[in-house]
């Protein structure tokens, strides 16, 4: 009998939680594809990439809301596309830049933003991170996720527009999920020693890995301070879930980042 549990168990751990560790935990770097689009207007192209921050900016409207902010501080036109998964950590938003990585489903079509890489935007703006908070992954995974993400705009000739990770509620997700579930995401980050990160770290995390790589110049660096010095204690730019941006927040991050692309774009042009 205990035969029988110890074979079960290593079979369960052979063929369900080592390849969850590895991939959930483990950076894995990808051959790096090179697009050929060219552009020879003065559109502005802008793209969105990442996690549900970027799946609720379609759902409210923030293409729109980002073309009416960048038309009063722009005289040429401006084209926004936007892709996003909510639940999607780092690893993930870096795998769906990637056609053959990436599982469409039919109640959840649009994952894959290699499509949108492949429009050659002039920006692509990556919100990453705040899942690798809540479900407690290493601040070193996070941070070389990003690096790769970085790497292959850069390769392409896209300026890559890295949101730092906003402060905000990242427990009560947790607290909303079913008890199985609550139960998993509690029991796992002790069980890989990260339940002691906390938002303040993952930032740091990405400003060294930054700065140790030399990418700082690179890429254009968006606090979380410059559209919302207040954080999640200012509830008037959050859903109920004190996670996700109701329409006013979108309409502040916004503003913020077509301001500073296009300030970057014509200083830079």
């Amino acid at each position: 009998m205990w035969g029988v549990l110890v074979i079960a168990l290593l079979l369960s751990t052979t063929f369900y939680i080592v390849p969850q560790y590895r991939f959930y935990y483990v950076p894995e770097k990808l051959p790096l594809y090179t697009i050929s689009t060219t552009h020879h207007d003065d559109t502005l192209r802008i793209a969105f990439i990442g996690d549900s921050w970027a799946d609720y900016h379609t759902l409210l409207s923030g293409d729109t809301i980002i073309v009416n902010a960048a038309k009063k501080i722009y005289d040429h036109p401006v084209k926004v596309a936007t892709r996003g998964k909510k639940g999607a950590v780092s690893k993930e938003v870096y795998f769906f830049m990637y056609s053959d990585k990436t599982e469409e489903h039919t109640y959840e079509p649009d994952r894959c933003t290699q499509p949108l890489i492949e429009g050659h935007p002039d920006y692509c703006v990556v919100f990453a991170g705040i899942n690798d908070v809540t479900y407690q992954r290493p601040t070193g995974f996070y941070a070389e996720n990003m690096r790769l993400i970085i790497r292959l705009l850069l390769h392409n000739g896209i300026r890559p527009v890295v949101m730092e990770i906003p402060l905000v509620n990242f427990t009560e997700p947790m607290q909303r999920k079913p008890l199985k579930e609550w139960l998993f995401y509690t029991l796992r980050p002790y069980l890989m020693l990260t339940w002691n990160n906390q938002g303040e770290d993952y930032q740091s995390a990405l400003r060294k890995m930054l700065a140790e790589t030399k990418l700082e110049d690179s890429i254009l660096y968006i606090s979380s301070k410059q559209w919302n010095p207040r954080g999640a204690t200012d509830t008037t730019m959050f859903l109920s879930d004190n996670l996700h941006l109701n329409l006013e927040g979108y309409q502040r991050l916004d503003s913020c980042i077509a301001s500073e692309i296009i300030k970057d774009y014509t200083t830079r042009r």
